[in-house]
């Protein structure tokens, strides 16, 4: 399913099957992959129209749906919709299969776009790449939310790091662990409203580690470049 007018060449670049046959895995196993309550920002006002990149089993698009006139919940993997489509019951969800590069989805078309933890799974260019789609969906004073894991995180360094700051582990899934002036230079054709580090502390096997997280809020300045 497919939401707005579709810009052409809109296939012109393809998710990368390994990463999707990964997610395909990961979501198709009995057990949720992403477990415990929802994030649900106290100021984050969600009005109009709602894209979230990387809508996996509806852990977010649960909260959204409560929020928001309508959502749009996105992601490459049918096994990872179909969760999202048996978690998530609400006339206000559409649901659409797409690549973060290549979105199928037609310019400013949404007032907000909320990317949770999926910028982290991307490369480096692929990173540049699907933040120019986000500001090219975003209405003019849109705003993107986000969440990316940062180098203070206790997973940070632990796989194979196929690029500076970027690891891959057992799974086949890669994970970016972010600075705070990552995030800022990625976002720069937008508008910073907030940028803030999350980190809380946990028991592992008997061990105490750390979790730390960025919580971002951007706004679109209406050009796109």
């Amino acid at each position: 399913m497919e939401t707005g007018a579709k810009r052409p060449s809109s296939l012109r670049r393809c998710p990368n099957d390994g990463q999707r046959a990964s997610w395909d895995r990961e979501y198709s196993a009995p057990h949720p992959m992403w477990k415990g309550p929802p994030h649900e920002d106290p100021g984050l006002e969600l009005e109009g129209k709602v894209l979230e990149l990387g809508c996996g089993n509806g852990k977010t698009a649960s909260v959204l749906v409560r929020k928001a006139a309508a959502v749009v919940a996105l992601d490459f993997s049918m096994n990872g919709l179909a969760a999202c489509r048996s978690a998530v019951r609400s006339p206000k969800l559409e649901l659409v299969r797409g690549d973060l590069l290549s979105l199928p989805l037609a310019d400013r078309s949404f007032d907000n776009v909320v990317a949770s933890h999926v910028l982290g799974h991307l490369l480096e260019d692929e990173r540049s790449e699907a933040m120019r789609e986000i500001v090219r969906v975003l209405v003019p004073g849109g705003t993107l939310t986000l969440r990316a894991f940062s180098v203070r995180d206790m997973r940070c360094g632990q796989g194979r790091e196929i690029e500076a700051g970027t690891f891959q582990r057992g799974t086949g899934i890669r994970n970016h662990f972010f600075e705070r002036d990552e995030l800022l230079d990625l976002a720069s054709d937008l508008e910073e409203i907030s940028l803030e580090e999350i980190t809380s502390r946990k028991r592992y096997s008997g061990m105490e580690m750390i979790r730390a997280e960025w919580s971002g809020a951007f706004r679109s300045m209406g050009a796109n470049r």
